[in-house]
C-alpha cells in the first residue's frame, strides 16, 4: 500500500505542470487584456492580418485606435505578438518555471553561459559551410517541393514583443532538455555524472536547434504545388522534432517509472516521488535557461542569421518574395520581387479593401473604425 501510494504521489506531482497551466493560462489572457476595448483593438489587428498585409504597413492607423482605446503601447505589442504569435497550452506549462525561485536561476546560469561557443560552432557549420541549405536542397529533391518567400504579417513591425517572441519558441528546448536529462539516467553514472551529462547533451542539441529555429524563422516558404500547400519552414521544422522528442520523453518517463517502482537500487532513486521531483526541477530549469537562450539569442543573433540563409537560399534558388494578399474575398499572390532584395515597396491597399475581411466578431458588434491611411 505504502509502495501504491508513493506511485500515486510520483505521478500526481508528474502532472501538476499540466494542471498549473489552466490556471497560467487565463492568468496570461487577463494579462494581455480582457475588456471590451481590447477586444476591439484585436478586431482592428485581425481585419489587417486578414487582409493579407502587414502591421507596419498600417501602425498609423492602428497606434490611432490604441490611442482612441486608451490602450497603453506595452499592452498593444503584446496584443500583437500574441495574436502574431498565439501561444498553445503547452507553452503554459512551462512558463511558472520563469517566475520560480532564484535558486534555479544559480542552476539555469552556468548551462546558458556554456551554450555560446557551441551557438557560434553551429552558426558556422549551418550557415557558412552551407550544412542547412544543402538540407533544404535534399528536402526539396525528395518531395519535389519549390522554396518561395512569402512577406509576414509581422514583417517591420516595432510592436513585437521581445519576450513572448521567445516564449513561443521555448518548447523544444525545454522537450530536448527533459530527452538529454531521461537519456542521461540510463547511462551507467553516478548522479554528478548524470548532471554533467545532461548539461553537455543540453548544450549541444539545444544550440543546434536555437541556430536552425533562428535560420528558418521569417519569410521562406516550402510550396508543395502538387497537395496545394504552403508550408513555412519554421512549421515544418518544428513539426518534425517537436513530435519525435514528445513522443520519446513519454516513452522514457513511463519506463523510467516503471524501474524505479520495480527496481529502485538499480536507479538514483529511491522512490517515484524522488524521480518526479527530479523531472520537475530539470522541466523548469530548462525552461529558464530555454527562455534566456532564445531571448538572448535572437536578439543579438536571430534576424541576422534568418537574413543570411535567405540570401544563401535567394543566390542558389534565385526564390521570389510574395505577398499573400486577399481582396474583396479573392486571394492572390502578388510577385513583390527578389527575396533578397532590400527596401521592397508592398502594394498598397485602401481601408476599403481593409474592411472587406471578414471579421471574426458577431456581426452586429461594433467595429473599431481605423482612419484611412
Amino acid at each position: 500500500m505504502a509502495d501504491l501510494g508513493g506511485t500515486l504521489w510520483g505521478i500526481g506531482l508528474l502532472l501538476i505542470p499540466v494542471i498549473l497551466a489552466v490556471p497560467v493560462r487565463w492568468l496570461f489572457r487577463s494579462w494581455l487584456g480582457n475588456k471590451a476595448k481590447h477586444t476591439r483593438y484585436r478586431e482592428a489587428v485581425r481585419r489587417v492580418l486578414n487582409s493579407g498585409s502587414t502591421l507596419s504597413k498600417f501602425r498609423t492607423a492602428l497606434d490611432e485606435e490604441a490611442r482612441h482605446l486608451h490602450i497603453s503601447e506595452d499592452r498593444q505589442s503584446r496584443i500583437e505578438t500574441a495574436m502574431l504569435t498565439p501561444l498553445s497550452i503547452v507553452h503554459f506549462i512551462f512558463i511558472p518555471g520563469v517566475t520560480l525561485s532564484p535558486l534555479i536561476t544559480l542552476i539555469a546560469a552556468p548551462v546558458y553561459l556554456l551554450t555560446w561557443p557551441l551557438l557560434t560552432l553551429c552558426e558556422r557549420i549551418l550557415i557558412k559551410f552551407g550544412f542547412l541549405l544543402r538540407i533544404l536542397k535534399f528536402v526539396m529533391s525528395m518531395t519535389d517541393w519549390n522554396v518561395i518567400g512569402i512577406r509576414q504579417p509581422g514583417h517591420g513591425s516595432t510592436r513585437i514583443d521581445p519576450v513572448l517572441l521567445s516564449i513561443h519558441r521555448l518548447p523544444t528546448p525545454v522537450l530536448l532538455g527533459l530527452f538529454a536529462y531521461l537519456i542521461s539516467l540510463y547511462l551507467p553514472l553516478n548522479s554528478t555524472g548524470i548532471i554533467t551529462s545532461t548539461i553537455v547533451l543540453y548544450v549541444i542539441l539545444g544550440s543546434f536547434t536555437t541556430v536552425l529555429t533562428a535560420a528558418v524563422t521569417g519569410p521562406l516558404v516550402f510550396s508543395a504545388t502538387a497537395e496545394r500547400r504552403l508550408i513555412p519552414l519554421s512549421t515544418f521544422v518544428n513539426e518534425r522534432i517537436q513530435p519525435i522528442v514528445g513522443v520519446g520523453l513519454l516513452a522514457l518517463t513511463f519506463r523510467q517509472m516503471l524501474m524505479v517502482i520495480r527496481s529502485p537500487e538499480l536507479t538514483p532513486f529511491e522512490s517515484s516521488v524522488q524521480f518526479s521531483l527530479s523531472v520537475l526541477a530539470v522541466l523548469y530549469s530548462a525552461s529558464l535557461v530555454g527562455l534566456a537562450i532564445e531571448f538572448g539569442y535572437n536578439r543579438r543573433r536571430g534576424e541576422f542569421i534568418s537574413q543570411s540563409f535567405q540570401d544563401q537560399v535567394a543566390e542558389d534558388m534565385d526564390a521570389q518574395l510574395y505577398a499573400y494578399v486577399r481582396k474583396s474575398g479573392q486571394l492572390s499572390l502578388q510577385t513583390i520581387g527578389k527575396l533578397n532584395q532590400r527596401d521592397l515597396a508592398e502594394n498598397e491597399l485602401t481601408f476599403e479593401e481593409i474592411a472587406t475581411a471578414p471579421s471574426a466578431m458577431d456581426n452586429d458588434a461594433v467595429r473599431p473604425e481605423i482612419p484611412d491611411l
